[in-house]
């Protein structure tokens, strides 16, 4: 999946790099593009999400009024949904796109040479053995992560020493070149392929600069939690606390470090940015949709579908659980008069036995006269049912 998603943004980060002819550069202003793409995502979010806020009383109410009976607090919840216009689930949805946008940058950083210098794929094997033999060379190992990530190792071979790759030349003429001259440092001193780590061999500015970035990436993260925390609670007061929700609130700083601390620099560097800018259109984002500019949308959404005579999504949800109950009660109403027409059978009939055995038969034997009248008190049963089911009066005539 992460190379299916990877081409694309492979070539976004291409025409990037060849605008800065600078990879962190290019990271940046992947990020801002992708930003702006799911722009319209993100106010559909925040829309959704004051909107939720403001509903919340409505449905904190419903819960009171419904404690005790579940099934009825389902049908009221979702016809307020119905009612308000309200998507729950709408505000998941950046969040689902965001992540197969960073399996995407997995791959766009893994492959450097694939995806920014569009290096071919025999000049990349070629290289990857050339790579291998350096590092088995007096005895040494392979990296850990080699056969994963082979080509941020043989970038960092190739800028170390381009004279190793000499065997490549007459066939791939142009590689070392490129790939010497690939501009992939953070402030021209990190190499956004290296991980970070807490131990680096030397401390020094860049691998103080690279341990920055997964702190900062978690900083900016719990930051922004706060933030929306405070501007929650200020849109709506009386919200109970949802303590599951800010728990996960508070994993995701977390889990932004671990990324990270876990992936080359170039991933943690994508992370922070992403944030960074999200930060910034949050704050925007929640001075533009006000509770009171959400609920003028609410309200001009409500007249648009009824001018258009078009249910939301909520509606035609509750549409299709409300067939579903009535052809649920019409099978349950069709049994129930199918088990009171066998009992007034049973009932005819047994009348009928008992009136042959008055007479002396041995046999029960039912006349044509009484058939038709069992047949009418059937038929008679049945239309009572019927007018009692829809509200009708019934008129008892043959």
């Amino acid at each position: 999946m992460s190379e299916i998603i990877g081409v694309p943004l492979g070539y976004i980060m291409w025409l990037m790099y060849q605008i800065t002819h600078n990879y962190a550069w290019a990271i940046i202003l992947f990020t801002l593009i992708t930003k702006i793409i799911l722009f319209p995502l993100s106010v559909k979010q925040q829309k959704s999400s004051a909107a939720m806020a403001a509903f919340q009383p409505k449905l904190e109410k419903l819960k009171k009024q419904y404690a005790n009976n579940q099934q009825k607090l389902q049908e009221e919840q979702m016809k307020l949904y119905s009612e308000e216009g309200i998507n729950p689930m709408a505000s998941c949805l950046p969040l689902f796109i965001q992540f197969p946008i960073l399996y995407g940058i997995f791959d766009v950083v893994y492959r450097p040479l694939t995806h920014i210098l569009h290096a071919g794929k025999d000049a990349i094997t070629a290289a990857t053995e050339i790579t291998r033999n350096i590092f088995t060379a007096d005895g040494g190992a392979v990296p850990a992560y080699f056969e994963h990530r082979p080509e941020i190792y043989i970038v960092k071979e190739v800028q170390k020493d381009p004279s190793a790759f000499s065997s490549m030349a007459e066939q791939f003429p142009e590689f070392a070149e490129k790939v010497v001259n690939f501009n992939n440092k953070l402030f021209g001193i990190v190499d956004l392929g290296d991980i970070p780590t807490l131990h680096p061999e030397v401390w020094n500015a860049a691998a103080v600069i690279l341990l920055m970035i997964p702190i900062m990436s978690g900083i900016i993260q719990l930051i922004m939690t706060i933030y929306m925390q405070i501007r929650n609670k200020k849109m709506n007061p009386d919200a109970p606390s949802m303590g599951g929700m800010n728990i996960m609130l508070y994993v995701m700083p977390l889990f932004s470090v671990w990324i990270a601390f876990k992936y080359p620099a170039g991933i943690g560097f994508y992370w922070t940015m992403s944030s960074l800018f999200s930060f910034v259109q949050s704050i925007v984002l929640y001075h533009v949709y006000t509770p009171e500019y959400v609920a003028s949308l609410v309200e001009k959404d409500k007249k648009k579908r009824k001018k258009k005579n078009r249910p939301n999504m909520m509606e035609r949800y509750q549409q299709i659980m409300e067939e579903q109950m009535a052809a649920q009660n019409g099978q349950n109403g069709q049994n129930s008069q199918s088990g009171s027409s066998k009992s007034k059978s049973g009932a005819v009939a047994a009348k009928v036995s008992d009136d042959d055995e008055e007479e002396g038969t041995s046999e029960v034997k039912i006349s044509r006269a009484k058939q038709k009248e069992y047949e009418k008190m059937i038929i008679r049963e049945a239309r009572r049912r019927q007018a009692e089911k829809y509200g009708e009066e019934f008129i008892d005539d043959d």
